[in-house]
């Protein structure tokens, strides 16, 4: 105790300043640094709907869906990680979750987003052909634990049914086969409305 009390003696009323200066200038610094400046930054934040899209109060498809996003619309990312496929985005001025496999960086993108590579879409695709965006199960009912019937690779064309959508789910039929595909992950074909 008194080795420490000598050493502070020592050091004196100067070296004291010195320290109380430097924290002082700390402080001030960071007091008047915006805190924008503080927190990481988006440079990039903006993102386009590459085809329609459901923005959704959570990060799954049980998520309430808040807008419609049409395609070509602009996004703005905002904090937060991609969960369940989602990622967190501003649409419209609301808060929300969409499909992250659905979203282009630039506009230039969305022309060239809506036939996937190895898409069997044709041009003249009707009001009703939609393309996966990824590999899609076909299920026989309308939940993610219901029965797979097949597996419909990325960029294939499906055609709604109309015969029913509940739970996210809409009614398609692929390959002659009809049945319950994930509706946020099928976009519009070339040529549709």
């Amino acid at each position: 105790m008194q080795q420490r009390n000598l050493a502070m003696v020592r050091r004196g009323p100067a070296s004291s300043w010195r320290w109380l200066a430097v924290l002082g200038a700390v402080f001030l610094v960071l007091a008047f640094t915006p805190a924008q400046s503080l927190a990481q930054s988006c440079t990039t934040c903006a993102r386009y709907a590459g085809v329609e899209l459901n923005l959704r109060q959570q990060p799954s498809l049980d998520g309430v869906v808040l807008r419609f996003i049409p395609r070509g619309a602009a996004v703005e990312l905002t904090a937060g990680d991609e969960q369940n496929g989602y990622v967190p985005v501003l649409y419209d001025s609301v808060p929300g979750w969409a499909v992250a496999l659905g979203l282009v960086a630039t506009q230039a993108e969305v022309d060239e987003f809506v036939l996937p590579v190895g898409s069997t879409a044709s041009p003249a695709a009707s009001d009703d052909a939609r393309v996966t965006l990824s590999a899609l199960v076909l299920r026989g009912g309308p939940a993610g634990d219901a029965e797979p019937m097949l597996t419909m690779p990325e960029g294939s064309t499906v055609t709604l049914t109309r015969e029913g959508a509940e739970n996210g789910y809409v009614t398609v039929a692929y390959g002659g086969t009809i049945g319950w595909a994930y509706a946020d992950l099928l976009g519009e074909a070339a040529g549709g409305a």
